[in-house]
């Protein structure tokens, strides 16, 4: 009888291993996913940064443009004002 009872008892140490190291691998599997949530995450961010900057520099390259059309078109105005003047 001592035979079988020192076999169970080997036996559950390996049964309560097997558990922890299968809590382990998912353990380790759920902190890679987290861990690539989080650098998806960081990049998304960045990629965002990104473009808000690019489409701030092209609303003040076209205000420069405009701004410089606008003088022009003073300036015509102006010429045009003071040639109807000479007449």
């Amino acid at each position: 009888m001592n035979g079988p009872i020192e076999k169970t008892s080997s036996t559950k140490p390996a049964a309560d291993a097997a558990p922890t190291n299968v809590n382990h691998v998912l353990n380790r599997s759920k902190a890679m996913h987290l861990m690539n949530e989080d650098m998806a995450r960081a990049h998304s961010a960045l990629r965002l940064e990104e473009l808000l900057r690019h489409e701030r520099s092209r609303r003040v390259v076209a205000a420069h443009r405009a701004q410089r059309r606008a003088e022009r078109h003073v300036a015509r105005a102006q010429r045009l004002l003071s040639l109807a003047s000479l007449r």
